[in-house]
């Protein structure tokens, strides 16, 4: 059994795929009952956000364990495997440890340090234990992951500055308008990201017109904090003509701004610019929509040149994270290696166990010895006999050693598994 990812991110793989691969709540629930079913992985959890669709599992083989995850993909989004094949990566063993931790602690995403991830990994760790798609080792797993991720933040000052999509999203328009004070600005989602938006606007001095929902008093209570107006979704067209910038970040599975309501709205504006960043995936925005003379559409991969000058500044910080994720990767893989070992420390305490049973037995049959007494003195000589073996396995799981001393105790009092004895050590290890 080997921890395994597999997944494709915002690094090698565009946008236009990503989305494809995008799992909606309802898809992430399927998938997981999928899962449970699936004899080639034995637990699951599934990450999906703007940025990544990751799988972290546990699985008999890794090559079992993709197949049967391809399989549920191609079955759930109907499409083909050959098309997201090429972005695809894999980690097993102690790199899928490092990929998770890192990804928790924020080193792995398109703006580095951003919060949202943690919270992201902590609702699909959720979802799969609701579901029952966990056993004791990933779930042991994914706790000292967000463990790890909140020690980063706590730690360091890895977060500070514009280290979330929304922020990034508002350093970008101003870029191209140099600022925002005064510029007009419409913003479709009233979802946790469009909020964040909306508080990035207006610390940049923007002049947000209209917020624009399908839920009108969700809508309308955004709004009123934002100090605009609410639109309805169906109705936000005519209203584009008033603003400079449109952002846009809702949860639809399509594209609800299209070329046609654009390039009607073009014709009204006369000429004028009107810039379009679309940070959703799947996309908001018609991708041919950038067609239409005056208009300049940018999406979440255009983000990354503003990530990466925003990185150049928190080297130090990016350091200290990545040896406090190096740190908690040493400890689980000290954990697992004592994880390891139980089983083989088990049968030497039985071992032990019946040879002071018989020698105090022995003696009880010529001394005045009572059960109480005999037990007590049983546990006490073997604590003592079992201190020096279990902390130099201790010790030994933390620099790699500890193979020679399950070795050499299996071999010195015959504590080998017998062929019928099945290892079920790390069912009770949380």
């Amino acid at each position: 059994m080997e921890f395994f990812v597999l997944g494709i991110s915002h690094k090698e793989c565009p946008v236009a795929i990503r989305e494809k691969l995008h799992f909606s709540k309802e898809q992430i629930d399927l998938a997981l009952r999928e899962a449970r079913a699936e004899s080639s992985f034995s637990e699951l959890v599934i990450l999906s956000t703007c940025n990544r669709v990751e799988f972290y599992g546990v699985a008999h083989s890794e090559q079992e364990g993709e197949a049967g995850l391809l399989r549920m993909v191609e079955r759930i989004h109907g499409i083909s495997s050959d098309e997201f094949r090429p972005y695809l990566y894999r980690h097993s063993g102690t790199e899928a440890l490092r990929h998770i931790f890192r990804v928790a602690a924020g080193l792995d995403s398109l703006v580095v340090g951003e919060n949202e991830i943690l919270g992201q990994v902590r609702d699909a760790f959720r979802a799969a234990d609701r579901l029952r798609a966990l056993d004791s080792l990933l779930y042991r797993l994914m706790e000292k992951a967000l463990k790890t991720g909140k020690e980063v933040r706590t730690q360091t000052r890895i977060n500070k500055g514009a280290v979330s999509i929304p922020s990034v999203a508002v350093e970008l328009a101003e870029k191209i308008f140099g600022k925002l004070v005064g510029e007009k600005i419409m913003v479709l989602g009233t979802g946790e990201m469009s909020i964040l938006t909306l508080k990035n606007l207006g610390n940049a001095g923007a002049e947000i017109l209209y917020v624009v929902s399908r839920n009108q008093e969700k809508g309308e209570s955004v709004a009123k904090e934002a100090g605009a107006e609410w639109v309805a979704l169906d109705d936000w067209g005519r209203y584009l003509t008033d603003v400079d910038i449109l952002i846009s970040s809702t949860a639809a599975p399509h594209p609800i701004v299209h070329y046609d309501q654009v390039r009607e709205v073009m014709n009204a504006r006369r000429h004028r610019p009107l810039f379009l960043i679309d940070i959703a995936v799947p996309r908001d925005i018609e991708a041919r929509v950038n067609e239409i003379d005056d208009v300049y559409l940018y999406n979440i991969d255009d983000l990354k040149g503003v990530s990466a000058s925003n990185l150049r500044l928190r080297r130090s910080e990016i350091q200290a994270a990545e040896e406090l994720v190096e740190h908690s990767v040493g400890l689980f893989n000290s954990w697992l290696k004592q994880l390891e070992v139980r089983p083989t420390m088990e049968r030497f305490e039985i071992f032990l166990s019946d040879i002071l049973d018989k020698e105090l037995s022995r003696i009880s049959s010529h001394e005045t010895l009572d059960e109480n007494k005999r037990r007590e003195l049983r546990d006490r000589i073997s604590a003592k006999l079992l201190h020096q073996p279990l902390s130099k396995i201790k010790e030994a799981s933390r620099n790699g050693g500890v193979a020679k001393y399950v070795e050499a105790l299996q071999a010195l009092f015959g504590l080998e598994q017998k062929p019928h004895e099945t290892d079920h050590s790390h069912r009770n290890a949380r």
